[in-house]
């Protein structure tokens, strides 16, 4: 029996748990200098190790450094532990263990292929490989986790037409299209109407008009008809599918596609085959 090894797992539970040598003593009915003396190479009475495992919430087995990691129990700890964090910080403790994960396939690549990986200057990265697509940034400025596994059919199965993009891109590519789009994703979630946008926006109403009609009929707005006593109106609101960010961040991924935070492997077949 590794008596330092049940040491080790006492004092990393009990401080995970947020539990000072006093107070796991007291829940135990024992004193503070006697789990002190379990975490500097004694053991535990035998009889106490269910309500020590329950109150560290671990296993038996995981005292004794035992416990298998299955995808059951990862399935299971996550959820609880994403739960017990404050709300305003879930999202991003989630990328840092996306990242994370990323970091640790990232590492397997160049284990098992020719190549550098490099995941400095704020733990930034792009891969793609016959496996998928996969770009992670823990930086200030913009953190975030995406993985695409490619589909048994490969991308171009799963993706629009192209004729589909051809009337995205045409009507973005358009005069005064993107600064429309952007200053309705800046203001709060409501509705107005085409005079209000035209009055932010400083250009032409007509040419407002225009585009927030191309942009309902791509569906980038929610566009409806609202009855006044000087007669019917439209109004707008974005329609928030959270993908402007998205977006605009992949687009940029590709014309800022060079740099020491890159990594590629050679693909045995084209990313997007028929």
């Amino acid at each position: 029996m590794n008596h330092f090894m049940i040491g080790e797992q006492i004092q990393k539970f009990r401080k995970e748990a947020g539990l000072t040598q006093k107070e796991l003593g007291e829940a135990l009915g024992i004193s503070s200098s006697a789990v002190s003396q379990w975490e500097t190479g004694g053991t535990p009475d035998i009889s106490l190790l269910p309500a020590l495992a329950d109150r560290l919430g671990v296993s038996i087995d995981a005292l004794f450094g035992r416990e298998e990691v299955t995808r059951e129990n990862m399935d299971e700890a996550l959820p609880v532990y994403l739960a017990s964090l404050p709300e305003s910080k879930r999202l991003e403790e989630s990328c840092r263990l996306m990242c994370k994960v990323m970091k640790s396939l990232c590492m397997d690549f160049k284990d098992r292929h020719t190549g550098n990986i490099d995941i400095s200057g704020g733990f930034q990265f792009r891969l793609v490989s016959d496996q998928g697509i996969m770009a992670g940034s823990m930086s200030e400025k913009m953190p975030f986790a995406w993985i695409f596994p490619e589909p048994e059919q490969g991308y171009a199965a799963a993706l629009s037409s192209n004729d589909e993009y051809r009337r995205l891109f045409g009507v973005l590519s358009r005069p005064h299209a993107l600064e429309l789009l952007r200053l309705l994703y800046q203001r709060p979630p409501r509705h107005c109407t085409a005079d209000v946008i035209v009055k932010r926006l400083g250009i032409d109403g007509e040419e407002t008009r225009t585009l927030l009609a191309e942009f309902a009929g791509l569906e980038l707005v929610q566009e409806l008809d609202l009855e006044t006593e000087k007669g019917d109106i439209k109004v707008y609101n974005v329609n928030d599918c959270g993908g402007l960010v998205p977006f605009l961040c992949a687009s940029q991924m590709m014309f800022h596609s060079q740099g020491s935070t890159v990594s590629r492997f050679s693909r045995k077949e084209p990313l997007l085959k028929k």
